[in-house]
């Protein structure tokens, strides 16, 4: 895939998370939103509910933000500096994009009856949650390589599965908020990704990251440095 291919995906699938915003607070799809959420009700039992919360806690709009700010420093510290900009561009955008969709869309909660914990806010579409899940899980996926990438990634697709279970299985989000969480996430990371491989801003961040004897030297060797005559 292009990088003006994965601009135009991640793009279009924002589109797509606010076009399903409009269709959440369609009544149709609100009573079949709530039938899912009342089927979910007699399956909570101790266990699940103490899980659930767990999930809750590790995947709040704070935890992204403080991964938004100290993985980008972690990566800056040891020169990976595409890196860097990508995972703050990623988490970042992730949490401001999905802030912006639930004040626009402003989708109301479940019903109280529903919940097992009170919501952080009082706008359902899309799942905050959801969104930090996802946007870590992509995070995994993009930064890990090696033999680990694949281990590691599906560990990160569970954990945004588990979270996006739990707030719906909290009676705190309907299902289409989780997968409104899911889009944001994916649509931003692609937007991301392919504006940090266009070549001339990914050839722009080498040279930030090579100092400045480095790329005196490379030119030497490369015959394009010119000597003062």
């Amino acid at each position: 895939m292009t990088e003006r291919m994965k601009i135009l995906g991640g793009l279009l699938l924002l589109v797509l998370m606010a076009l399903l915003g409009v269709a959440a607070k369609t009544p149709t799809l609100t009573r079949i939103d709530i039938r899912l959420d009342e089927h979910l009700a007699p399956m909570r039992d101790a266990v699940l509910t103490l899980g659930a919360k767990g999930a809750t806690a590790v995947a709040q709009a704070a935890v992204g933000a403080v991964v938004a700010v100290v993985v980008p420093i972690g990566l800056w510290l040891v020169r990976r500096r595409r890196d860097a900009l990508i995972a703050l561009c990623l988490m970042a955008g992730s949490l401001a994009v999905a802030f912006a969709a639930k004040i626009l869309v402003a989708e109301h909660r479940p019903p109280e009856r529903l919940w097992v914990i009170p919501p952080d806010n009082k706008e359902s579409f899309p799942s905050g949650h959801a969104t930090v899940a996802a946007a870590v899980a992509l995070l995994l996926f993009l930064l890990v390589r090696g033999r680990l990438r694949v281990l590691v990634s599906t560990l990160g697709v569970l954990f945004a599965l588990g979270v996006g279970f739990a707030r719906v299985y909290l009676g705190v989000h309907y299902p289409v908020d989780v997968a409104g969480g899911y889009l944001v996430a994916t649509g931003v990371s692609l937007v991301v990704v392919g504006f940090f491989n266009v070549p001339a801003i990914r050839r722009g961040l080498e040279d930030v990251g090579t100092p400045a004897s480095g790329r005196h030297h490379a030119g030497r060797a490369s015959g394009t440095v010119v000597e003062r005559r």
